[in-house]
């Protein structure tokens, strides 16, 4: 294929993960400029990859920088767009851009807005087959399948600039879920869990928390038993990369992290709460599920009304045995 095109990007962290194996597909099929316009915060998950000609940034809300952005559409001239998102905005976005043509899945009453419209499969699929299926439309093969990550070396290099180049072995935990709270283990099952770690295991732990999450990481340091054993590390998308694939494992719930540590080939182990597990049911050698099938469960609720039922049926003896048999204990 040959031309301009334009990749609108997922909004979310672990969805930009999973469209690695449709945007990498697509690169090594593709022999014309490939662009792309997502939010600046999150762009650096794909640094290494050469996925893009050029970026562009998309970050402030309202009406004035949404006509700017569609003037920068027109400008350019783009004969492709393809539109993952499936918001009724960036659909609209491509349209009074002038984008030629332009494929997304009709969803949100856009479809009037798309010159293809990708169906949706009867049964539910994972967001990563929902992303490659976009490929299927435009008869590109599928060369990649899995989501892989890479840090670059000026990442590492900023890393150990900041926070210097200590080699002690420690557990990544992400305590935290943008979603909302029904995916959030609860606070005394990390704290427990990281009493374990450093006791049996001997890892430190890094809490990486998002910028809403601090004080739902001091609650846990402050209750551990072995305080100097646990540190907080609040960090951009470049610097995560990099503190994820320095460590020995991440514990996660069920949030984009989670799929960064895995594509890094880090063994990660996944708390599962409300959310359908086959949405993020791609082949991954590197995670480890931990679910309990409760009768209400999924539900996809933001707020949970059953006690937290699904994840309270996960214990932190659960999660610790099975991480002991996966990475052992620190050698001494």
């Amino acid at each position: 294929m040959t031309g301009k095109t334009i990749v609108y990007l997922p909004n979310w962290l672990g969805d930009m993960v999973m469209a690695i194996p449709f945007l990498k597909s697509l690169r090594l099929s593709f022999q014309g400029e490939i662009w792309a316009i997502g939010k600046t915060k999150s762009i650096s998950l794909y640094n290494g990859m050469n996925l893009f000609y050029r970026f562009i940034p998309y970050d402030k809300k309202g009406v004035v920088s949404f006509f700017d952005i569609v003037s920068v559409l027109k400008e350019i001239k783009f004969d492709l767009g393809l539109i993952l998102p499936h918001s009724m905005r960036s659909a609209l976005l491509f349209y009074l851009g002038g984008v030629k043509e332009r494929i997304g899945y009709d969803r949100n009453r856009r479809g009037f807005m798309l010159t293809t419209r990708v169906k949706e499969d009867a049964s539910l699929k994972s967001t990563v087959e929902h992303y490659l299926k976009i490929l299927d439309i435009l008869n590109i093969k599928r060369q990649v399948t899995n989501p892989i990550v890479f840090v670059t070396e000026e990442e590492e290099n900023k890393y150990n600039e900041k926070f210097g180049y200590n080699d002690e072995a420690y557990v990544a935990f992400i305590p935290g879920a943008h979603y909302g709270p029904s995916k959030r283990w609860p606070i005394s099952n990390f704290i427990k869990l990281a009493d374990l770690i450093n006791e049996k295991m001997g890892f430190k732990i890094f809490i990486l928390p998002g910028k809403e999450e601090i004080e739902l990481s001091e609650e846990i340091k402050n209750h551990v038993k072995e305080k100097n054993k646990v540190e907080i590390r609040l960090l951009d998308v470049g610097e995560l990369k990099v503190c994820l694939s320095k460590a020995a494992a991440v514990v996660s719930n069920d949030t984009g992290p989670r799929h960064i540590s895995a594509a890094l080939s880090v063994p990660t182990f996944v708390i599962f709460g409300p959310m359908d597990e086959r949405y993020t049911n791609y082949p991954s050698p590197y995670t480890y599920k931990f679910i309990c099938n409760t009768p209400c469960r999924p539900c996809n609720k933001k707020n949970c009304d059953k006690k937290l039922e699904c994840l309270l049926g996960i214990t932190p003896e659960e999660v610790y045995n099975k991480m002991e048999e996966i990475i052992g204990r620190k050698k001494i």
